[in-house]
């Protein structure tokens, strides 16, 4: 199997339509549900933080229509993810109508549970597909994000010095933010590590030239904590024979960096820290923020958080920017484990998910992450959920790639 899909990946990039109408129907919603999640469109007017876009509203109607024209028989991972989004949103509803914040906003749970929604939708629409016209598909998609990359790249460098959230500052970090797609390119960062992770399930139809451009865009980004995450994420793929090892090792490594440093931040203060890195000390900051209003919180606070993307009407801070903070402060202990078992339920049977995807957004979680504002993360979800059938497993296996190659070859 693995020989055959090497093969169908160094055929010719024609992407040829499927031979029935719904078939063709399938494989244009996949190919506009991965542009929409990857391609933002202009902000709404008055609304200047976060992931706010006029993109959400055809993810948002995409995802009904495949749903409900799809969903035909109930697989056990696709049911699951559907029930744990249900009870997602109960628990969002209940935490959002009981925060003690005197402003709430209920869009941005709503554009969170819109993007939990995506992973199901692209895992209905891709499983089906043969391996040659998906291969085709994701290699146009890549394309065209880089371009769209590229693009941003280009407009945040020449113009985010000039009118720029932080255009006052001499840091270069702080300096080249924002642009006119991203608040703030930590975005950006985030964006192309899942990228990559499709990059990666799709290498063997993916030319150097786009693998270096990806990179240089990853840097360009200005994001240290997603450049540190794509170059773990590049090392996970390298040592994919010792991926466990590797993973445990990785964690255990941020755990206890990031533990020495708050203490050092707790008992001497946060100057030392501020001296490493100002970003860093402003995380920690905000974590003993989270902490304190944890204690003060009452039972159902606790359990069910105060929304997601409430964490701004509640501190006055953008963003919880911290994913614990995230977690505990916005979906609550309740809603963030059912977040994590919909991440384990799609994920489960995909190593490339877990190792590529899921660990490099985690080690990048410290310094950003926004659960609602990533619908790409989404996205390369589903998609990588989609190739855990046996038919797809020679996309997907870096051994398997391997192997394969060297069958052809022989």
């Amino acid at each position: 199997m693995a020989s055959n899909t090497t093969s169908l990946a160094l055929m010719p990039q024609t992407l040829e339509l499927p031979g029935s109408l719904s078939a063709s129907i399938r494989l244009f919603a996949l190919g506009a549900l991965l542009t929409f999640s990857f391609v933002p469109m202009s902000f709404l007017p008055g609304l200047t933080y976060g992931y706010i876009n006029y993109s959400q509203i055809p993810l948002f109607a995409l995802c009904v229509a495949v749903l409900c024209c799809y969903l035909v028989r109930f697989e056990t991972d696709l049911l699951a993810s559907l029930i744990l989004i249900f009870l997602i949103a109960i628990s969002q509803a209940i935490g959002t109508i009981h925060s003690p914040a005197a402003h709430k906003s209920f869009v941005t749970p709503l554009i969170f549970l819109n993007s939990l929604a995506i992973a199901p939708a692209i895992m209905l629409l891709a499983r089906p597909l043969p391996v040659s016209t998906l291969i085709r598909l994701v290699h146009r998609i890549v394309n065209w994000v880089l371009i769209f990359l590229a693009v941003e790249c280009v407009t945040r460098l020449i113009l985010s010095p000039i009118i720029g959230a932080n255009a006052d500052t001499t840091d270069a970090f702080y300096l080249y933010k924002s642009s006119l797609f991203f608040v703030d390119s930590n975005f950006v960062g985030i964006e192309i590590l899942c990228l990559l992770s499709i990059m990666f399930a799709f290498r063997g139809k993916i030319k150097r030239n786009r693998w270096l451009l990806a990179y240089f865009l990853l840097f360009a980004s200005m994001s240290r904590a997603s450049i540190v995450a794509g170059i773990c994420q590049l090392v996970m793929y390298i040592f994919w024979r010792w991926r466990v090892w590797t993973f445990l090792g990785m964690l255990a490594a941020q755990v206890l960096i990031i533990g020495k440093l708050f203490t050092i931040y707790v008992t001497q203060g946060s100057e030392f820290v501020n001296s490493i890195d100002g970003s860093l000390s402003s995380k920690f900051f905000i974590l003993t923020l989270m902490m304190d209003a944890y204690h003060e919180a009452d039972t159902a606070q606790k359990f069910f958080g105060v929304g997601a993307g409430n964490f701004i009407n509640l501190f006055g801070i953008l963003s919880a920017h911290n994913i614990v903070v995230t977690f505990v402060t916005e979906l609550g202990i309740g809603g963030s484990l059912l977040f994590a078992f919909y991440i384990w339920i799609l994920s489960r049977k995909c190593p490339l998910s877990i190792y590529l995807l899921v660990l490099p957004i985690l080690i990048n979680g410290f310094s950003l992450v926004s659960a609602w504002a990533m619908p790409y993360f989404f996205a390369a979800l589903g998609l990588l959920a989609a190739l855990r059938g046996v038919s797809r497993d020679g996309i997907g296996a870096p051994e398997n790639i391997a192997a394969g190659r060297k069958t052809s070859k022989g």
